[in-house]
């Protein structure tokens, strides 16, 4: 019973023991696998910090490459936009100088006008040639040869021989002496306007066609230079070439068109067929209407704004208008154009419509 007794406590130690090295190695191994798993995060925690450091140090490097481009561009630019500012100063400075130029040229021009003549000289010697020549008409009224006059005046406006037989004599089929002077002034105006107005230049001048070739190509580009390209060859023409060179081709144009308009008029006043003081006397008036007229183109291609002559159509096509017209007296005060006695002459300047004048045609209405 003792010896029982005796060992029952060793055997319960015995027992203790077991369990405490159980939990000491089921610590161990808690602890052991905590220890792994905490070495395990630490260690994907050093790599998660680790790439993140290395992307934002990429994105700084990125931001660094960006900003020293940018700096780079913006030098660029500054240093452009400074070459940019010294040419636009530069360009200033040479438009400047380009209208100063610009300005003492068309000064100059304008210095050289080929007559002394203005607008208002201008439209006073218009109104004074068409004076002239209705006087010249008036006067060789009593030489008129009715028959003869009617017969050449009705083929030369063949085209409005229908709408002048209203004016007929129905018996002899002949026009009215009114009618014949105001076909006669008509014929002349025609003549006057064809041979002079409407040259490129002037008449008998040797440079005329290739004037008009130059002028209308130049039209093309700049309206301003061909003005001044035609003040300046009116200049020449009127101040040195008329004086010497030009001269004789001129005047030999104007003795043939003072020829020419007392051949047609024979046709209507026989006696211009027949050499005598009278014939010599209208020669003179003629002679006198055609040097004024050819003075008076030069004067208008010498000015600053265009000055020409305007066309209006014939035979009851066009109603009449008072602001470019003035009806004869032989007709009615209004109605359809039959005849254009002479053109409207307008000078229109575009850059102000107060400076310029309107001398009205003459028309003959019905």
């Amino acid at each position: 019973m003792d010896t029982g007794e005796d060992l029952q406590p060793s055997y319960i130690l015995s027992d203790t023991d077991s369990d405490k090295d159980l939990m000491i190695h089921s610590l161990n191994e808690s602890l052991h696998i905590h220890k792994e798993i905490m070495e395990k995060i630490h260690a994907e925690k050093e790599a998660y910090v680790t790439q993140l450091g290395k992307q934002r140090q990429d994105e700084l490097d990125d931001i660094e490459r960006t900003k020293q481009t940018l700096e780079e561009q913006m030098d660029r630019y500054n240093k452009l936009d400074a070459a940019y500012s010294a040419l636009r100063r530069e360009l200033d400075a040479r438009k400047d100088d380009y209208q100063r130029m610009e300005a003492k040229f068309y000064a100059h021009v304008k210095s050289i006008k080929a007559t002394d003549d203005d607008l208002s000289t201008i439209q006073h010697e218009i109104s004074h040639v068409s004076s002239q020549l209705n006087n010249l008409c008036m006067g060789l009224k009593a030489k008129m040869d009715n028959q003869a006059g009617s017969s050449f005046l009705l083929d030369r406006y063949s085209d409005h021989r229908q709408l002048l037989k209203n004016e007929l004599d129905d018996t002899l089929f002949v026009l009215e002496p009114r009618h014949i002077t105001m076909l006669t002034e008509k014929l002349i105006m025609e003549m006057l306007v064809e041979h002079i107005f409407d040259q490129p230049l002037h008449l008998g001048v040797s440079v005329n066609q290739a004037y008009d070739q130059v002028s209308h190509w130049m039209r093309r580009y700049n309206e301003d230079w061909a003005q001044r390209f035609r003040q300046q060859m009116s200049a020449i023409l009127a101040n040195q070439a008329q004086q010497h060179d030009e001269r004789d081709g001129i005047e030999l144009a104007c003795k043939d068109l003072v020829d020419n308009i007392l051949q047609q008029l024979g046709h209507i006043y026989p006696e211009l067929q027949k050499q005598g003081d009278y014939m010599n006397n209208q020669r003179k008036k003629i002679d006198n209407i055609v040097t004024r007229t050819a003075r008076l183109n030069l004067a208008i291609k010498g000015q600053d704004i265009e000055i020409k002559h305007q066309h209006i159509q014939e035979g009851g096509q066009a109603e009449f208008d008072s602001t470019i017209m003035k009806a004869d007296g032989k007709g009615k005060p209004d109605g359809q154009v039959l005849l254009v006695i002479s053109p409207p002459f307008l000078a229109v300047d575009p850059n102000d419509s107060e400076h310029g004048f309107i001398i009205p045609g003459k028309v003959y209405c019905v």
